[in-house]
Parts: C-alpha cells; sequence; structure tokens
C-alpha cells in the first residue's frame, strides 16, 4: 500500500471512529434525560441542569481525539506505516479540506445547540382549581391503531446504513475495475431515474402551500441540481475506468449529497434551504478537484494539454460563493416576512451564468 493510501484509509478511520463515539454520546445523553423524564425529575429548568453528563462525555471526546490526533501524527500512524504527509501535496489539499468539513460541521452543530436552546419556552404553568374542577370534554373517538410519525433521524440512519455497506462492499471485496462498472452501470443511471421521478411527482402536484415565487426557485435549482447530475454521470463516462480508477467514495458521496440537498429543497419548509443549496454548489467544484486528484496516471503518459482558465473549476466555485453572500443578505433584507421574489431574480441571474460558464467551458473538439 502506498503513503498515499495509507494516508486516506487513516483519515477515513479517523473519521469513522470520531463520528460512532459522538453518536454515543448522543446516544447515551438522550436515554439517561428521557429515563430522568420519566421518573418526574424532568422540570423546564432540572432538563438544563441535568446534562451537565452530556457536556463532560463531548469534553472526553475530545480529550481522547486531540490525543489520537497527536500521536497518529508524531508515531507512524494506525497502520504501522510511515506516511509522510507533508512531503505529498496532495494529502496536504485533502487534510486542509477535511479541517474546513470538521470546521464547518462544529460551527453548525454549535449554531443547531443555540436555536434548540433559544426555541425551549417557559414550563407550562399549572392548571388552576377553577379549570380542574371544569367537566371535561368527552374524549373524541381515537381509531384503533394510531399512526406514530417515523422520526427524520431514523429514516436517514436507514439510508445511511445502506450507504456505509455499499462503500464496504467497494472497499473491502471489490477490485477498482469492478467498482467503475458499479458506479458507471449501477449508480448514475439509478440516481438519474430517481430524480426524474423526483421532478415528475414535484410536477404532478396541483396545490401546495408554497407561494409562486418560493416554487419557482425550487424548480430553478432542482432542474439545474439534476442537470450536473447528468454531466457527472458524462463526466465518469470519458474516464478510462479500469485499475486506475479511485473515486468511488466521492462518486458515492456527490450522489448521496444531490438526493439530500433535492429533499431538502422540495420537502421541507425551512428559509435556510436556498442557502443549503447554494452551499451544495461551491462543493461542486470541490469534489470534482477531489475526485481528479484521486485519478493515478499511468507512467509515460501524455502530459494534459493546458486549457484555459474558463474551462477549469474555479469560475464555478466563485460563482457559486457570490451567489452564496447574495443569499445571506436577501435573507436578511426581507428578515421573517418570507417573500421570495428578490431571491427568484438572484436565483435566475445565477442558473443564466452557470449555463454560460458551463457553455464557455465546454473543450474544443481535437482537429
Amino acid at each position: 500500500m502506498d503513503s498515499r493510501s495509507v494516508i486516506f484509509l487513516e483519515v477515513m478511520i479517523a473519521i469513522a471512529v470520531v463520528g460512532v463515539l459522538a453518536f454515543l454520546v448522543f446516544l447515551i445523553g438522550r436515554a439517561v434525560a428521557q429515563a430522568k423524564d420519566g421518573g418526574g425529575g424532568g422540570g423546564a429548568g432540572g432538563s438544563g441542569a441535568n446534562r451537565w453528563y452530556q457536556y463532560l462525555l463531548a469534553a472526553l471526546l475530545l480529550v481522547v481525539i486531540a490525543a489520537l490526533a497527536v500521536w497518529q501524527f508524531s508515531t507512524e500512524g494506525l497502520l504501522g506505516q510511515a506516511a509522510d504527509w507533508r512531503a505529498d501535496g496532495r494529502a496536504i489539499t485533502f487534510f486542509v479540506i477535511m479541517l474546513v468539513v470538521g470546521g464547518l460541521g462544529l460551527i453548525g452543530f454549535l449554531v443547531f445547540l443555540v436555536a434548540q436552546r433559544s426555541r425551549q419556552g417557559p414550563a407550562p404553568a399549572a392548571p388552576s382549581f377553577a379549570a380542574s374542577s371544569t367537566p371535561a370534554a368527552a374524549p373524541a373517538t381515537t381509531p384503533e391503531a394510531a399512526t406514530q410519525p417515523t422520526p427524520a433521524g431514523l429514516r436517514l440512519l436507514g439510508l445511511l446504513g445502506l450507504l456505509a455497506a455499499f462503500v464496504l462492499l467497494n472497499w473491502i471485496y471489490l477490485p477498482k475495475a469492478e467498482q467503475y462498472s458499479l458506479i458507471l452501470g449501477l449508480i448514475y443511471p439509478a440516481s438519474l431515474a430517481v430524480a426524474l421521478v423526483l421532478l415528475f411527482d414535484k410536477a404532478s402536484r396541483g396545490w401546495n402551500v408554497k407561494d409562486t415565487a418560493e416554487n419557482f426557485r425550487e424548480w430553478l435549482l432542482c432542474d439545474a441540481m439534476t442537470f450536473l447530475l447528468i454531466l457527472g454521470f458524462l463526466n465518469l463516462r470519458q474516464d478510462p475506468g479500469g485499475e486506475e480508477y479511485a473515486a468511488m467514495f466521492w462518486d458515492v458521496l456527490y450522489v448521496a449529497l444531490f438526493f439530500l440537498i433535492f429533499w431538502i429543497l422540495d420537502r421541507a419548509r425551512t428559509r435556510l434551504r436556498f442557502l443549503l443549496a447554494h452551499a451544495y454548489f461551491i462543493a461542486l467544484p470541490i469534489l470534482l478537484l477531489i475526485w481528479r486528484a484521486m485519478k493515478t496516471i499511468p507512467e509515460g503518459a501524455a502530459p494534459l494539454p493546458e486549457i484555459s482558465w474558463w474551462s477549469t473549476v474555479w469560475p464555478f466555485f466563485f460563482l457559486a460563493i457570490i451567489a452564496f453572500v447574495l443569499e445571506i443578505i436577501v435573507m436578511l433584507i426581507q428578515g421573517s416576512e418570507g417573500k421570495q421574489g428578490l431571491g427568484a431574480v438572484k436565483d435566475t441571474i445565477f442558473v443564466a451564468i452557470y449555463g454560460i460558464l458551463l457553455i464557455a467551458a465546454i473543450p474544443e473538439a481535437a482537429e
């Protein structure tokens, strides 16, 4: 196993371990909180005071992660092989990207915690004697089998379980040539079919709780995302594949992100969904850069021809960043009014410029 493979495998193992430990901390904290609430000790003031164990477990987890990081970069690593990650520019780029993603995830988690605490209202007032003395209304007739909402986390974990099993199947069992065939012949065609079904399902809804401008924005961004998924499939078809293909994980991640953002745009009502969609457009050029960096160039191959800056990923990256910043400004201007007219104009211009850049990036035909 070469040095770059060792670095990649060690980083993936570290991410998996951290994710599992963080999920266990969440499960332990939730189980203890439910036990306290069931025992009658979970009041409005006690629920916040009884969470000290969650913060303690989280602090211990951070200490363990920091210790593992120091040990990892000061010794030969988890696999017992010397992997000088500082000597490889691609490894440094990958490490920086992982740090940025981890930092954004930590910031998002802190924002989520602050939002959850701000939503916690005061404890419900105890019923008065007058209210308790009045006869209660007759209970409504309940059906024999009452329906219960399925938690969104459980549904997401169900999909992530299959996704993790597929990735492990490729890593453990399949050679790179078989991975390429599976991604090219199964994952991308099935994803395109499901994407078309989702679009037809969206078109079949005659009534909607969202206004016209909001629906227009969703259609613009969902169509653009689906078209880029088609371009991703064509990009994979142009790859020679074989044993030089080493980007299975990034293709699967791209498809998973597509469906996640599509679902948030189409099904959710949060005002942040358009901001997440523009963050997705920022992530796409980065994913393409990593996908290209994972390719193994055979020895003796001819150098790639130089291309114009407009044919690289950077115009799309900077355009997505500008659109992301403009979306934040639009959200601040509109406030809590919920109007989407200004955002619809912005997204129309964004998709139009994106299309022009795609046309400009088409390589010239070889003479």
